[in-house]
């Protein structure tokens, strides 16, 4: 069985190197759903997103597009999951 890491929203923004409030923002625009949500603890998964979306907004792109780049490349590890079954 996989053990599964949790972090507090401190811990993964000193991880992925962002301000706290950036992670609550991605929070509430449903960018990222915390893997718990009543204690908003965060998974590793949550913490590649947070870096990913950073990386994105560092390179230009506007928060009306992240949604979509998010949702493309959700699609696209679907379908690579669908070929490895």
């Amino acid at each position: 069985m996989k053990t599964i890491n949790t972090y507090q929203i401190k811990d993964a923004a000193k991880n992925c190197g962002v301000d706290k409030a950036v992670i609550l923002q991605f929070i509430q625009e449903e960018w990222i759903t915390p893997f718990d949500k009543n204690q908003l603890q965060l998974d590793d998964e949550d913490l590649e997103r947070i870096k990913l979306i950073a990386e994105l907004q560092d390179l230009g792109v506007n928060d009306d597009a992240v949604p979509i780049i998010l949702h493309l490349i959700d699609q696209l590890n679907l379908y690579h999951q669908g070929l490895r079954h």
